[in-house]
C-alpha cells in the first residue's frame, strides 16, 4: 500500500524540532549586536524575520542607518540638532517642529536605534544630540570602503574579463548582457577605428579569440558595437584602451 504524500505546512500548524532550531540559529545571528541597542519591536523584526545567513552586523548597521534616514521627519531633527549645535530635549524639539511629543519620541527612538544621536538624562528631562562619534564610526566602516565593498565599473570589468579569459582566449561568450558586452567591447580593441573590414577579416581576428567567429560577429551586430552595410564592417566608435585579459 502506498503511503500518502505528507500534506503541505497549514496556517497555525506548530514548528517542527528542526524549525524550532533553524529560527533559533537566527536569532543568535543579531542576539549580540541588539543586546546594546535599545530596539524596537519592529527593528527585531525586520531583523529576525528573514534574510540572508551572510547577514553581519555591517549589514545590520546599515539597515538600521537607512532606516533612520529615510523619513523626512527625522531628517528634519538631525539637521535642526545640527544647526542649533546643542543638546536639546523632546519637548522643545516638538515645538521647533511643530509636532506632537509623542511624534518626537517615535523618531528619536528610531535615530538612536541608528547611531545617529545620544540620550542624556538630566533630572526629569531628557536630552539628544548628534552621537558624532558613532557617525564617524559608521562612516569608516559603511561608507568608507568602496561604495558598500561593491567593485568600482573598471574592477567590475577587470573580474568579468578575468573569468571570461584564460591565456589569452575567451572560454565561453557570456550569457549575461552585461558581462557579453564587457567581453564584446574587449573584443573590438583588435579592430582599427575608421577601418573597413569584410567578413572575413572580422571572422580571422575574432578566431583568435573564440571559435565560433561567427556568434562573436553577430553579438558585436546586436550590440552596436560595429556596424555592417555590403558586406562591410566598421567600428561604431573609437574604443578606450585595452585592459589586460590574460587571465
Amino acid at each position: 500500500m502506498t503511503e500518502p504524500s505528507p500534506r503541505a505546512p497549514r496556517p497555525g500548524d506548530h514548528p517542527t524540532r528542526d524549525e524550532y532550531r533553524e529560527q533559533a540559529r537566527h536569532r543568535a545571528r543579531y542576539s549580540q549586536y541588539s543586546g546594546s541597542h535599545n530596539w524596537q519591536a519592529s527593528d527585531k523584526a525586520a531583523l529576525n524575520m528573514g534574510g540572508p545567513p551572510e547577514y553581519t552586523q555591517q549589514a545590520a548597521s546599515l539597515m538600521l542607518f537607512g532606516r533612520a534616514v529615510s523619513d523626512l521627519m527625522r531628517v528634519r531633527i538631525l539637521a535642526l540638532l545640527v544647526e542649533e549645535e546643542r543638546p536639546m530635549y523632546g519637548q522643545e524639539l516638538a515645538e521647533h517642529l511643530s509636532v506632537t511629543p509623542q511624534t518626537i519620541s517615535h523618531h528619536l527612538h528610531i535615530l538612536k536605534n541608528g547611531g545617529l544621536i545620544r540620550e542624556e538624562r538630566e533630572n526629569a528631562y531628557r536630552y539628544y544630540s548628534l552621537d558624532t562619534e558613532n557617525i564617524q564610526h559608521l562612516r569608516e566602516t559603511l561608507f568608507a570602503d568602496n561604495h558598500f565593498s561593491l567593485p568600482t565599473r573598471q574592477e567590475g570589468r577587470e573580474r568579468v574579463l578575468g573569468v571570461f579569459f584564460q591565456d589569452g582566449r575567451l572560454v565561453s561568450i557570456p550569457k549575461h548582457r552585461t558581462q557579453r558586452r564587457v567581453v564584446l567591447e574587449e573584443l573590438a580593441h583588435s579592430f582599427e577605428w575608421g577601418r573597413l573590414y569584410d567578413e572575413r577579416e572580422v571572422n580571422g581576428i575574432l578566431k583568435q579569440f573564440y571559435e565560433d567567429a561567427a556568434s562573436l560577429r553577430r553579438a558585436m551586430i546586436e550590440e552596436q558595437i560595429m556596424l555592417r552595410e555590403d558586406g562591410r564592417y566598421w567600428l561604431v566608435r573609437p574604443q578606450a584602451g585595452p585592459l589586460n585579459s590574460g587571465g
